[in-house]
């Protein structure tokens, strides 16, 4: 049966929002950032009013008391993450749920003379667990500063032994505004890497599943007829060729380096990067949509899409519907936020292709499987394909 749903817990990310993120550069923090309400001339800013740094005529610094990104990014091959807010309606995916004195601090923020950026990291103990900026700047129309995670320990204050993530927010007032961000981030471990959040939250190579089988197909049918002479087929939607593996949201083209990443998992056989991608009659399988980029992405609903075979004439759609049918699709624009995985279930069986899937009461696949290489095109984004090897 085919079953669709969104599921963000193997990332540890919420639904709903909208983002337009920029970048991260090296380390410090230019007030005391204690974690008050972090306004301007309060515990959590400058308090002064001062240059905050070139370009930037006043600073702010809330303290955001854990990661709100899950975390989802990698500790082990990364310093931290971090994105850069110009417009109110794009924090809505990171900071709705957050603690009051958060969301009070970016509400208090007037996005017409300021930006935010928010930064994550880690530390080793469960005292690093605050954020520090220096040296911000804004420099050719990029806000540029180091955040550095901090112990906040007494003298004579024992620490946990637990890596701890923390995360915090910088405003930044500035004419001209700018519109990208560069971070150097040093973590508890005194490791420094300069961040940009146009990086992702995720690490692409360590998403599970794979884009499709290496080598030729097992067999490549000369067609794939239907013996039902009013049979008729689920229009393949998409216009020319497909965007294997990744690509942009709805009504973009971008290729395979968007924001976009789609995956083949296969019970079994799905570690990251697996190339075997073969299914044998009744396997149950999933289709993984995630957004891997910081910001949040667009796409069509989740009935959008192709099932096809490749045969001797080209990829060709299995699944159609008797008499005259009509296959209409709604034109909602839902909402991916970054790290948050969309999937489709599936049985590979010609009943469980159609199930619970669109036109489910109408929709049969015709004639029976056959061995071949099967993909899956979402054209409710840009036509974003995987494919995989039926072997009977």
């Amino acid at each position: 049966m085919t079953e669709l749903t969104r599921r963000t817990a193997i990332y540890g990310i919420g639904t709903g929002g909208v983002a337009a993120l920029a970048g991260c550069t090296d380390g410090g923090d230019p007030g005391a950032g204690s974690g008050g309400d972090g306004d301007d001339g309060s515990d959590g800013g400058t308090g002064d009013g001062e240059d905050g740094g070139d370009g930037a005529t006043d600073t702010a610094v809330q303290q955001a008391g854990g990661a709100f990104s899950g975390p989802a990014w990698d500790r082990e091959s990364r310093r931290g993450f971090c994105v850069l807010f110009t417009e109110e309606g794009e924090t809505r995916w990171l900071f709705d749920d957050a603690p009051a004195e958060v969301r009070e601090f970016v509400e208090a923020t007037d996005f017409s003379s300021s930006v935010l950026a928010y930064v994550e990291s880690v530390g080793p103990t469960t005292c690093h667990s605050r954020i520090a900026f220096d040296d911000v700047g804004v420099e050719g129309g990029t806000l540029v500063a180091s955040a550095t995670v901090e112990n906040t320990a007494a003298d004579d204050e024992a620490c946990g032994e637990a890596i701890t993530f923390s995360g915090a927010l910088l405003r930044v007032t500035a004419d001209p505004l700018p519109d990208a961000l560069r971070l150097s981030v040093t973590n508890g471990w005194g490791e420094t890497a300069e961040l940009t959040g146009e990086d992702g939250l995720l690490d692409l190579d360590a998403l599970p599943g794979g884009v499709r089988p290496d080598g030729d197909p097992p067999n490549v049918p000369a067609s794939f007829d239907c013996e039902t002479e009013e049979f008729e087929r689920h229009p393949q939607v998409y216009e020319s060729g497909v965007n294997w593996g990744g690509g942009g949201g709805a009504g973009s083209d971008a290729g395979g380096d968007g924001p976009l990443a789609l995956r083949a998992v296969i019970p079994g056989d799905d570690d990251a990067g697996s190339e075997e991608l073969a299914i044998a009659r009744g396997t149950r399988f999933r289709i993984e949509l995630t957004n891997v980029s910081g910001r949040e992405v667009y796409i069509g609903n989740q009935g959008k899409y192709n099932l096809e075979l490749r045969t001797e004439s080209g990829w060709t759609e299995i699944r159609g519907a008797d008499g005259d049918a009509t296959f209409g699709y709604t034109d909602e624009a839902l909402a991916v936020r970054p790290g948050e995985t969309l999937d489709w279930e599936f049985e590979m069986t010609e009943a469980g292709l159609v199930e619970n899937g669109p036109h489910a009461d109408a929709l049969r696949v015709c004639p029976d499987l056959v061995p071949g290489r099967y993909r899956f095109v979402f054209w409710g984004a840009a036509d974003l394909a995987v494919a995989f090897d039926y072997v009977g």
